[in-house]
């Protein structure tokens, strides 16, 4: 089974999970890590090395972070780039976490989508995820077509 390792400042990951499990009911082979005021950084990566070993069950394992480039996602490429070549072939590290990249990723653990598919389809639907909406009045012209 695909492994999902969630790793984010504060409790992000925490509430993701939370919430994964409200709209899956269950959420398995799922670890959370977190990283919190004055938490040691180094020790961070330990605690996500931990959680992606927790998870490998010899399928993959999709770690997501929160930001590009913050201590999480760097954690998560340095324990990564330690792991030996044949394991780190079965290793994706994903920043921008979001919930639709959390729920896609859930959908392919699921469905048992090809494990070097996923990362590709998690990224596409947590882009996709994102909107904006802004009520804009309706400018004059438009408004004198409506009769």
């Amino acid at each position: 089974m695909l492994g999902i390792v969630l790793a984010a400042h504060g409790n992000l990951s925490e509430g993701f999970k939370s919430a994964a499990q409200v709209i899956f009911g269950v959420t398995d082979n799922m670890e959370c890590v977190n990283l919190n005021l004055g938490d040691d950084v180094e020790a961070l990566g330990a605690k996500i090395n931990t959680a992606v070993d927790k998870v490998d069950q010899g399928d993959g394992v999709i770690v997501m972070t929160d930001l590009l480039n913050a201590s999480p996602y760097n954690q998560s490429l340095l324990i990564t780039n330690q792991m030996e070549e044949t394991r780190k072939d079965n290793v994706y590290v994903l920043s921008g976490l979001n919930m639709p990249m959390v729920l896609e990723t859930i959908n392919h653990q699921i469905i048992g989508t090809p494990f070097h598919d996923i990362p590709d389809l998690v990224s596409y639907q947590g882009k996709e995820g994102v909107n904006v909406w802004h009520h804009s009045p309706m400018d004059l012209a438009e408004e004198d077509m409506d009769f």
